[in-house]
């Protein structure tokens, strides 16, 4: 790999000070440039004879020349839990997202939703990229239709992963920009999301019954994130998590009580996420630079799903 800046060669001490990652991040920038490589009367950059007028990237180890920072360096190896509640409307949003992104950019992903059978009252099987948990839908049932993927994933599978994340069907995931966000997160003890809210309410419908609970934090179900080893403690301690709380509440009560450091994560690291609330003659104002983007309104789940379309279409890079 030749480097040139203007007619002359970069020097091997250069291009280590631009290294990070076995990345070398070249700006285009004269000051800069300058700065890095010396004076010069021509300050453009070229790879291997071909120039550049943009910031580049190059991959030490396969002279790869990128004009964004390669999401593969330190890619964390992820699988996707989608919780959803199998209907009509959620089928067609789940064929997007399947599609457009989880198919597009190779990641592990399942859908989780519950069938119920009283002939075969325990099971759980595996139909394609869905895991049927066999369980009446209920808005407390899904806390165990999580922890029955889990299961499945860890103990039948036995997938390979650095980190899972629980999403929804209403959840869209800008795969590029969450592995970014992630790639030097710690692979241990980590608890973490994109829309985290602090307790501060009573809600006896989320099994919120009295103040015990202000104050601690939780981030919703849209955009969970577990490392793997926060996975396997809390699926060796189920029975230490309250059944009667809703489930991303109960989760990270559980953490906040018997997991102390996996629990500290949630106000050390973050990634992005959007609430999305523009009108369908105005997608195009929805930002790019976002990990999850949270696509549900109350009321007009037919403009939900052409939203979804568009984010899944739209925002993949």
């Amino acid at each position: 790999m030749q480097i040139k800046y203007g007619n002359a060669d970069v020097t091997q001490l250069a291009i280590m000070n631009c290294m990070e990652n076995n990345i070398i991040i070249i700006p285009n920038d004269a000051t800069t440039l300058e700065y890095l490589f010396g004076p010069t009367s021509n300050s453009s950059i070229s790879v291997n004879g071909i120039h550049y007028n943009h910031d580049i990237f190059i991959d030490f180890t396969t002279s790869e020349v990128y004009a964004e920072y390669p999401c593969h360096v330190n890619q964390p190896k992820i699988v996707v839990l989608i919780i959803c509640h199998y209907s009509d409307m959620n089928m067609m949003m789940l064929e997007q997202l399947r599609n457009n992104i989880y198919k597009k950019h190779k990641v592990q992903y399942y859908i989780v939703a519950s069938r119920f059978s009283e002939t075969n009252p325990n099971s759980i099987e595996l139909d394609d990229d869905i895991i049927f948990v066999n369980q009446k839908e209920t808005y407390f049932n899904i806390l165990n239709k999580t922890l029955k993927a889990m299961e499945y994933i860890d103990n039948i599978l036995k997938l390979e992963y650095d980190f899972m994340i629980r999403t929804n069907v209403s959840t869209v995931i800008n795969v590029p920009q969450l592995l970014k966000e992630m790639a030097n997160l710690p692979k241990q003890n980590i608890s973490i999301g994109g829309n985290k809210m602090q307790i501060n309410w009573i809600c006896p419908a989320y099994g919120i019954n009295d103040n015990r609970y202000n104050g601690r934090w939780f981030v919703q179900g849209t955009s969970i994130i577990f490392s793997k080893d926060v996975c396997q403690d809390i699926l060796k301690n189920q029975h230490k998590i309250e059944k009667k709380i809703v489930d991303d509440i109960s989760l990270f009560m559980y953490l906040a009580n018997f997991n102390p450091i996996a629990y500290e994560s949630v106000n050390k690291y973050a990634v992005s996420f959007y609430e999305c609330s523009e009108s369908l003659d105005q997608l195009y104002l929805i930002p790019k630079n976002y990990a999850f983007y949270r696509n549900k309104s109350e009321t007009m789940r037919d403009e939900d799903i052409i939203r979804m379309r568009f984010l899944c279409t739209n925002l993949q890079s």
